[in-house]
């Protein structure tokens, strides 16, 4: 039994690919009548059911990423012995992204986690159908078999839909493969999508850099003017070379740019920009003595479901100056958050703004009826070796006794080289 923070085992998170459609045992082919309002078991997303229901609670729950998926181990500490490899070609979390109530990892050379609040099935008492077994459904949306030969250069949202763009890594291997086609996948939730949940997305603003042509997105990036700059490198065929380009919407067509517009695209944004209760928490984040390395500079890398992708910001100390050391603190904000207060059955909605360190100590603020509060957050705490790269929060169902979780990726670093790789799930109280 894992304490506190608990795990209702609906497909083995230890045997189970993340394709299997049959039923669990556990839940009937059909609801009996007068309960069709609270349904018996999680919905068929992505093309599947979820591998398991994770329960929030104070105590950690640890997975590391392994080749069937995301295991259950007791703590970093017992992690695989997983050699070192560069961080391209690395089987650990790309990044994260924000949709409404969910949360979605993009998993480097695999494909997609995707976490979805479940309101959990009643209880049978008269007049009442609280939620017995509610919780956060695991789907794993795995395409390992075409990305294990590419890795994730950015994950973003196309419309409504999680997106990823594959490239060919040429500088820590070299092979003779083509270019990824299609380069971008996109995670849907209607059922009977191809590859459990994965289909291929036409952007308009690639289309004139086939791949088939030879072409290969290598680095994509929203800039601080919320407009798109990406670099494409021509690998086969005439004409060699490497492209520029911009655009303001991907939606859109493409034009040519410069080296110069993708550098400064990948400055962060300044302070200023950011929403006020995560600029708050950002003002007493980076100059915090929290961080694990203080002389260093730090920038922000914020995770929103109001963002479109991962968002930077940093102060005017670490602006025009990002070729020194720096820290990366993840983070996560959401303008209006729902969660369930004692005494009262409905929600309530609050801003939220979350930043730690690589180590895990940060600041959460909270907006209280027009008040904002700002308190130090500490996360697990790592082994030697150790760091946390990214961060998520997400809500529960309403009474529940942890009313949102916070899910934190983290990988073994040695320089460029990453070993076990996985995330942590916890429970964050009122």
């Amino acid at each position: 039994m894992v304490s506190v923070l608990s795990l209702i085992c609906l497909l083995s998170l230890f045997s189970c690919t993340g394709k299997n459609t049959d039923l669990p045992a556990q839940f009937p082919a059909e609801l009996p009548a007068g309960e069709a309002a609270i349904p018996k078991m999680p919905p068929v997303e992505y093309g599947q059911l979820p591998r398991a229901i994770l329960q929030s609670g104070e105590n950690p729950l640890w997975f590391e990423l392994g080749e069937d998926g995301p295991a259950l181990i007791p703590s970093p500490d017992e992690a695989s012995l997983t050699p070192y490899i560069p961080w391209p070609l690395a089987q650990r979390i790309a990044g994260i992204l924000a949709r409404e109530d969910r949360l979605f990892l993009g998993i480097n050379r695999e494909g997609f986690l995707a976490f979805a609040p479940w309101a959990g099935s009643a209880d049978g008492s008269e007049g009442v159908t609280p939620a017995t077994n509610a919780g956060i459904a695991l789907y794993q949306a795995d395409m390992g078999r075409y990305w294990k030969d590419y890795s994730v250069d950015t994950l973003f949202i196309y419309g409504q839909t999680p997106a990823a763009l594959l490239y060919r890594d040429d500088y820590f291997i070299d092979t003779n493969l083509p270019p990824p086609s299609p380069q971008v996948w996109g995670l849907q939730a209607a059922a009977g999508t191809r590859a459990g949940g994965l289909e291929e997305l036409d952007i308009p603003a690639f289309r004139d850099l086939p791949p088939e042509e030879g072409w290969d997105l290598e680095d994509l990036r929203e800039g601080p003017d919320d407009a798109w700059y990406y670099r494409a490198v021509k690998k086969a065929g005439t004409g060699r070379g490497i492209g520029y380009f911009h655009t303001a919407a991907l939606s859109a067509p493409g034009t040519q740019s410069s080296p110069g517009a993708l550098q400064n695209a990948s400055q962060p944004r300044p302070l200023e920009q950011a929403p006020d209760l995560l600029r708050q928490v950002l003002e007493k984040m980076i100059p915090s003595k929290l961080s694990a390395s203080p002389e260093a500079p730090g920038i922000a890398a914020v995770v929103s479901p109001e963002f479109t992708s991962l968002r930077y910001y940093a102060d005017d100390s670490v602006l025009g100056n990002t070729q020194n050391d720096i820290l990366i603190f993840p983070g996560f904000y959401q303008t209006e958050y729902p969660v369930s207060p004692e005494n009262s059955g409905g929600y309530v909605k609050k801003p939220l703004a979350l930043v730690i360190s690589p180590s895990g100590k940060g600041f959460i603020g909270i907006n209280r009826n027009g008040l904002t509060e700002i308190q130090e957050l500490s996360l697990p705490a790592l082994p030697a070796g150790f760091v946390y790269t990214g961060l998520g929060v997400m809500s529960g169902s309403p009474g529940e006794k942890f009313p949102r979780t916070v899910l934190a990726s983290w990988e073994e670093q040695d320089g460029w080289n990453v070993g076990a790789a996985g995330f942590v799930l916890v429970g964050l109280r009122e």
